[in-house]
């Protein structure tokens, strides 16, 4: 079952507000006689309530991610809500003079212009922040590549290369198959390497979504991962099959968190697979194995942008999951399992 939240989508908010600027400025109206100047205050609460309207119409068109727009929606309101409290404080200081017959105006004007000014400048702000987060995700996946092509492609050159000066200075009767077998060895690692940095970029670029039945991708991507996994026993246990709005990739993804359980699973341990909803109506998918565990260091890296020595292809694939759970709107935990393991959780929001 879909939350309030994702019935309500952030444009109806964007309406409600609208709607009660304008419906403010049409009490002032009715209720403050006929006189020219009225008309023209309750014009002033009108426009201002039309360009609120106008701003929700649009609204789905802005660069902003879902989370993002939900955020420009608090803080609307949160500005709409200070500038009814600021009208309440001067009509309160004018009651005091004896100047109260403004109220009805002053109330429905600062609503009106709260509205107004919250709703644009939030969008700017929302906007603004997602284009420094892009920014900083970007040098963060730069840094990546570069430790990637420092570190991966000198390492596995030098080995190829080592081993085939090898070859070339051994003799006719020398027996070179071992030498052929590692250099095609690392140079098929370097391939897969640089195929994985080129496919994490790919998920980085790409900004469209689409919709996914969560139960029925896991499953579809647990029988692929069996055809190579054959021995490997892997748990379900699905309580929803919530549809979730995601990053193409996902599919990847999640393929991804199954494949490292099982490769750093010692055979007798186990992994499990969990699809359920939690309180918010949040999709949650877990992968969860009782081996050896990520990396520390692995983890760090995800957590920070900082300098860390990812650099293998494990890594690798935890950016590929990282980033497509960024670009879904999503959020992946790597927690601790008890009492070994991990387990790779997945959360993201839930369509109608």
């Amino acid at each position: 079952m879909s939350s309030p939240r994702e019935r309500v989508r952030p444009q109806h908010a964007v309406y409600l507000l609208g709607l009660l600027s304008l419906g403010l400025g049409i009490v002032h109206l009715l209720t403050e006689g006929e006189g020219f100047g009225t008309v023209l205050e309750a014009l002033v609460i009108c426009s201002l309530s039309a360009f609120v309207l106008f701003t929700g119409y649009e609204f789905p068109d802005r660069p902003i991610s879902r989370a993002g727009r939900w955020r420009a929606v608090r803080l609307a309101v949160g500005v709409t809500v200070a500038f009814a409290l600021l009208a309440l404080a001067v009509w309160s200081i004018w009651m005091l003079e004896g100047h109260s017959d403004q109220f009805s105006f002053l109330l429905s004007f600062a609503t009106a212009l709260g509205a107004t000014v919250g709703i644009r400048g939030a969008i700017h702000a929302v906007e603004s922040e997602e284009r420094l987060e892009e920014a900083e995700d970007l040098t963060k996946l730069l840094t990546i590549n570069q430790r990637v092509l420092r570190h991966n492609l000198r390492n596995e050159l030098s080995i190829a290369l080592g081993h085939l000066d090898n070859v070339e200075s051994a003799d006719r009767s020398t027996d070179t198959s071992e030498d052929v077998r590692v250099i095609r060895d690392h140079l098929e690692r370097l391939l897969e390497t640089t195929d994985r940095t080129r496919e994490i970029v790919s998920i980085w670029n790409a900004h469209r979504t689409v919709e996914h039945r969560l139960t029925s991708l896991v499953e579809e991507r647990i029988a692929r991962v069996r055809e190579t996994h054959q021995d490997v026993e892997i748990a379900t246990r699905f309580e929803a099959d919530p549809r979730v709005r995601s990053h193409p990739a996902l599919g990847r993804a999640v393929e991804e968190a199954l494949r490292n359980a099982i490769e750093h699973t010692p055979s007798d341990a186990s992994v499990s697979v969990t699809v359920h909803t939690d309180s918010t109506g949040s999709a949650v998918l877990e992968v969860a194995d009782t081996g050896e565990g990520i990396p520390k260091h692995d983890l760090d890296a995800i957590g920070s942008p900082a300098e860390t020595p990812l650099v293998h292809t494990q890594g690798l694939g935890l950016w590929i999951l990282y980033w497509t759970l960024k670009a879904s709107d999503g959020t992946l935990e790597l927690v601790e399992n008890r009492p070994t393991g991990t387990i790779v959780r997945m959360t993201f929001p839930t369509e109608q």
